[in-house]
């Protein structure tokens, strides 16, 4: 059993590497994570494959939280040099792009008998805290897009509710990709937030 599971997407579109996911791994593999029994996954950037994947990792590493990264290049307003801390999932599919497999979900509820929206309900003020508090402009954001990063964030909210806590923060695209942190920043940005995940987890039991 994992004390919290950390997931990042594989690269999609134009992008030819992923941060979401890279981060996770620079932290790991640089020792960030040590101390914190915490599982990574992969997460494919397909609508088929995406809550499959989370929900196999959920199985094998039985986390007491979950918290996944997604990229915000392309949403609209975000800021380059920001990590935005979802709030809210929401029920709808619809960005007009396709996924990896080349299939696009119209705007339609991701599941018709659900809540329009479900919150995040890991402790969204104790995570923007710690990041400012380390040195990152950080904000909270009410709307993760229509992409897949807000399907799997609602697929999540949904299926856990009532079991584990869980959360999706946006990470920036890093100054490989024509943005302001570098890769090893944003992975130390991953491990203050996976570190603070835990120590919120702890303080409510």
């Amino acid at each position: 059993m994992a004390q919290i599971l950390l997931t990042g997407f594989e690269p999609f579109g134009a992008f030819a590497t992923n941060p979401s996911w890279d981060a996770l791994a620079l932290a790991d593999e640089h020792g960030l994570l040590d101390g914190l029994d915490a599982a990574l996954a992969r997460i494919p950037v397909t609508y088929d494959g995406a809550f499959a994947t989370l929900q196999a990792a959920l199985n094998h590493h039985r986390p007491r939280a979950l918290l996944s990264f997604g990229l915000h290049g392309g949403l609209a307003g975000r800021e380059a040099g920001v990590i935005y801390v979802e709030t809210t999932a929401r029920n709808r599919d619809g960005a007009g792009k396709a996924d990896n497999a080349g299939v696009t979900r119209p705007a339609r509820p991701i599941d018709p008998t659900a809540p329009a929206t479900l919150p995040a309900t890991l402790d969204v003020p104790a995570l923007l805290e710690a990041l400012q508090a380390a040195g990152f402009s950080a904000r909270t954001s009410d709307d993760a897009g229509a992409y897949l990063c807000n399907h799997l964030f609602f697929r999540a909210a949904c299926a856990l509710q009532g079991q584990i806590p869980c959360g999706f923060v946006h990470v920036p695209p890093v100054k490989e990709m024509g943005g302001i942190l570098t890769l090893q920043e944003l992975a130390r940005a991953a491990a203050t937030l996976a570190r603070a995940a835990a120590a919120s987890m702890r303080s409510t039991q």
